[in-house]
Order: structure tokens, then C-alpha cells, then sequence
């Protein structure tokens, strides 16, 4: 009988080393494979080892949890957060324009922070902050001149038309009313002939 148990024994001390073994082989192929993909690793589209140097920052942390936005954005630039990133991502991308894009909409999802060169659309994506072109300010200066407008604003990258009467009119609806042709004529009416 004590040779059973002892061979019993051997056999679970055996069928234990087995599990350790095959334990460890799986943690040294784990860490191995995460040694090799830790340079190609993102969490929310951001590179980890971008993620550990944002961590080990105590301002950025700082103003990450505390919630200023602005002041995190400012302590990413410092730490060349941004660039990093483009350069994670640079090879997938032809156009840096696009790049841009892609990394402020990144940033905006993962801080909240919204460059000054985008707006947010009502489905939470970046667009480009429209430039008012010369046919704005053309027809803004002949509707200024004739009364139909005192201020412009701009709302979410959509131009909006303030009136006398302080009504709040997007610009497209405004102008479509009173295309700018009408306006030089009525400004060329009020004129005084020499």
C-alpha cells in the first residue's frame, strides 16, 4: 500500500510541475508576444508606450482628472504628445491635412479638447473651422452699409448674421434672400450722384 500512494503522489506532484510549466511557458510567450507588439500597441487609437509617458507626467495626470482641458492640451504640446502621435500614424496616411484631422479627433475623443482650427459636427466629429471667404465679407460690408446686419458670429463653424433687430440668421438663408447683386444695387441707389 505505501508504494501505491507514493507512486499516486509522484503522479500528482508531476501533473503539478506540468501545470507550472505549461504556466510559465504561457507567461514567457505573453510577455514576449507584448515585448514585440509593445511599440505597435494603442488603446483608444492612442500608442501605449505615448499612454506611459502621459502617465509618468504628474501635471498632465493633473489636468486630465481635474478636467481642464486646455491646460492638458497645453502640457500635450509640451510634451510633444501630438507629434508623437502623427509619427505613430504617419504612414497610413498620404495627406497631412488628413493626419491632422485624425489625430485632433483622437485627442478630442480621448480629453475633449477641440482645436482651435476645428469645430465639432452634431455627430461628435471634427470638421475644419470654415474660413469666411471674400464673397462673405463682400455681401457682410453691403448688408452693414445698407442696415440688414450689425455683427457676424460664428456658431459651430456655421457664419450667422446678426440684424438690427438682434435676430440670429445663418448667413446661407440670409444671403439666399438678399443675394449680394441686389445689395450693390440698393448701395448704388443710395449713392449720391456727383
Amino acid at each position: 500500500m505505501v508504494v501505491r500512494q507514493h507512486s499516486t503522489n509522484q503522479k500528482k506532484r508531476l501533473r503539478w510541475s506540468y501545470i507550472l510549466a505549461g504556466g510559465a511557458a504561457s507567461l514567457l510567450l505573453a510577455g514576449m508576444g507584448l515585448w514585440i507588439a509593445y511599440p505597435t500597441l494603442t488603446y483608444k487609437g492612442v500608442p501605449v508606450r505615448i499612454l506611459v509617458s502621459f502617465l509618468e507626467d504628474a501635471e498632465a495626470r493633473r489636468a486630465y482628472f481635474a478636467g481642464e482641458k486646455t491646460a492638458l492640451h497645453a502640457r500635450l504640446k509640451e510634451l510633444g504628445v501630438e507629434e508623437q502621435v502623427k509619427d505613430f500614424y504617419r504612414p497610413q496616411f498620404q495627406d497631412e491635412q488628413a493626419l491632422d484631422l485624425y489625430i485632433h479627433q483622437l485627442l478630442y475623443e480621448n480629453t475633449g479638447y477641440v482645436g482651435a482650427a476645428y469645430v465639432v459636427d452634431a455627430q461628435g466629429q471634427l470638421k475644419l473651422t470654415p474660413t469666411l471667404t471674400a464673397d462673405f465679407w463682400r455681401w457682410f460690408n453691403l448688408a452693414k452699409q445698407l442696415q440688414l446686419a450689425i455683427d457676424q458670429e460664428m456658431d459651430n463653424g456655421e457664419p450667422y448674421i446678426i440684424t438690427p433687430q438682434g435676430s440670429r440668421i445663418p448667413y446661407t438663408t440670409i444671403s439666399a434672400l438678399y443675394p449680394v447683386a441686389d445689395l450693390e444695387k440698393w448701395a448704388a441707389a443710395m449713392q449720391p450722384l456727383p
